[in-house]
């Protein structure tokens, strides 16, 4: 089944919240409020959850298509003071066009799995801008796993199996354990982010949080290759991924 986000946005933004809220704080009696000397003794870990929770306030994933389009427009602004090259901006552009996803699902960090055989993975894993990864997503598929660096933030690749469709979500900070030596805070950056996840089950990306995990409603696009798409729509040529 093809998952078209964006759709049906019905929740309005106060009922969104007070939901959203609820949940956390069910969450959040759950870790924080349990019987253990931790929680107890230590305020530190209250501290760090209100930080969390703070930050997913102000980057929460839209409900309705007005916060949809708002947020299109903030993130927009936050990619232009990324001072990204133009190889870089012209390699997302692309990526937009053949898969149909949109700017907030891609920089709140939505998991992707676009139906192209594996054909984007192929391509994107023998740029000299890929760097091997480690990560938890698909564990059993004995393939490598790629990062390209957008700034401090990273575009994570990889496929669904041997012979599926390839995946990909941007995390805030992409974690290359040889890349610990030259920036250790690396680490700091990483570990915050792994604890966001944890405690609202939501994908961390550059500019917010996203519901579309890879465990849960991953957001599922048909491929088409963007020469196709420039003869049926008479667009201007963009140079293939360099």
């Amino acid at each position: 089944m093809i998952h078209y986000p964006h759709q049906e946005l019905r929740l309005s933004n106060s009922r969104f919240s007070s939901i959203l809220k609820r949940k956390i704080s069910s969450r959040h009696d759950r870790i924080f409020h349990s019987s253990t000397t931790m929680t107890q003794n230590e305020s530190i870990l209250q501290r760090l959850y209100s930080f969390v929770f703070s930050v997913l306030d102000d980057h929460p994933y839209p409900s309705t298509r007005k916060q949809f389009h708002r947020r299109t427009y903030e993130i927009q602004r936050n990619i232009r003071n990324l001072n990204l090259s133009s190889t870089q901006q012209k390699f997302l552009h692309r990526l937009m066009i053949e898969t149909g996803v949109t700017l907030v699902d891609l920089w709140q960090g939505s998991h992707i799995i676009t139906l192209d055989h594996g054909h984007l993975y192929n391509i994107w894993s023998t740029l000299l801008s890929a760097h091997p990864r480690f990560s938890s997503h698909y564990h059993d598929v004995p393939l490598q796993q790629y990062g390209i660096n957008f700034r401090d933030h990273q575009l994570l690749f990889g496929k669904t199996s041997i012979h599926g469709s390839t995946w990909f979500q941007m995390e805030a900070h992409g974690f290359d354990p040889n890349e610990i030596y030259d920036d250790p805070d690396l680490v700091i950056y990483h570990g915050k982010d792994f604890l966001k996840y944890h405690l609202h089950q939501m994908n961390v990306g550059p500019f917010g949080f996203s519901p579309h995990t890879e465990m849960k409603n991953p957001i599922i696009r048909p491929y088409q290759p963007f020469n196709i798409k420039r003869k049926r729509k008479q667009k201007y040529s963009i140079p293939f991924y360099q």
